[in-house]
């Protein structure tokens, strides 16, 4: 039996002590090229452990590229970080990008990944397969073919399909139709998605993330998402873009597409920070440095899911700066 003070702390803490409630919500990573956000307390403190890098499939063929990931790699495996490595077309024109590799050179490029970071066990097969930029998109049978053979080369990985973007038909392949094609190229549905849905959760709608949820029977991860404050690209799909019209997307993602169905496990946000002049911009934090209100969202929400930040490693999450969470008070003066 639980004594009354002890059944008081439970609740106050909203039952996070509780085996399994904290797994109700999904977990939420950081998507970003950038090793910068392991060094950074306001990222260290929200606890977050999950992150995901967006590399060439032959990116130990390029220098920079191949320097990058190791500085990467190297800094989330410092900082204790779980990796998620997402491959995407060779950095290039776009005739290079839609350019793809044979099963043979992408299952080579693999396992020459595998064995310098054989720590390293979660692979993401392309990235935005079905956007039209992509040489996927009009080949989904060469995106099954790499598919299956990571499946082969590293039985012990958890190995996502492609990810998809919710984009218009001006603009790609729609998502579901995608998926249909793509299951019924490999072997037995895929067990995890993965889904960039900028483009739903920006317009606050919840369509095209259901539209994958009843194309396919596997998990779902956000792999890429986040409100949008700035960019400079050929769509035309339209929404606003600033932060708080950002910070109010970042909210619907954690409240509403969350909760879509407990086949959604992860939301990855990207990404973390952004350059002055960058033509994508939905960072959490600003080029000057300074949390946007997305932060504060974020922050806000894992603290309501009991996911309370570390303030002793920085003050500026916004429990902290409240002296934290009633539960985490009544604990430190117990």
């Amino acid at each position: 039996m639980l004594r009354p003070r002890r059944t008081l702390l439970l609740a106050l803490c909203g039952l996070a002590a509780l085996p399994g409630v904290a797994s109700a919500h999904p977990v939420v990573g950081v998507a970003d090229n950038s090793s910068q956000m392991f060094g950074d307390p306001r990222f260290l403190a929200l606890g977050i452990t999950d992150v995901r890098d967006d590399v060439p499939w032959n990116v130990l063929s390029r220098r920079s590229a191949r320097r990058s990931l190791a500085t990467w790699i190297g800094a989330a495996k410092a900082a204790g970080m779980t990796p998620l490595i997402t491959f995407d077309h060779d950095n290039g024109s776009v005739a290079t990008q839609r350019h793809l590799p044979t099963v043979k050179q992408f299952s080579s490029a693999f396992r020459q990944i595998r064995a310098l970071y054989p720590w390293v066990t979660q692979f993401e097969t392309w990235d935005e397969a079905n956007f039209y930029l992509e040489g996927t998109s009009t080949d989904p049978k060469r995106a099954a073919q790499f598919y299956e053979v990571l499946r082969k080369d590293c039985p012990s990985c958890t190995i996502l399909a492609p990810d998809l973007l919710d984009v218009p038909s001006s603009e790609g392949y729609p998502l579901d139709s995608w998926a249909r094609t793509f299951v019924n190229l490999v072997h037995g549905q895929p067990a995890i998605w993965g889904i960039n849905n900028y483009v739903g959760a920006n317009r606050l709608e919840t369509g095209t993330t259901e539209a994958l949820l009843r194309a396919v029977r596997g998990k779902i991860w956000f792999t890429e998402t986040g409100g949008i404050v700035d960019r400079h690209n050929a769509s035309k799909v339209g929404f606003p873009q600033n932060p708080k019209h950002a910070a109010r997307v970042d909210r619907f993602i954690l409240t509403k597409l969350a909760n879509l169905s407990h086949r959604i496990q992860r939301i990855y946000f990207y990404d973390w920070n952004v350059s002055r002049g960058s033509n994508w911009d939905s960072a959490l934090i600003s080029w000057n440095g300074q949390t946007r209100p997305g932060y504060d969202v974020v922050a806000n929400i894992l603290d309501a899911w009991g996911r309370t930040p570390n303030c002793t490693i920085s003050s500026v999450p916004p429990a902290c700066a409240a002296g934290g969470n009633p539960a985490t008070r009544l604990l430190a003066g117990l």
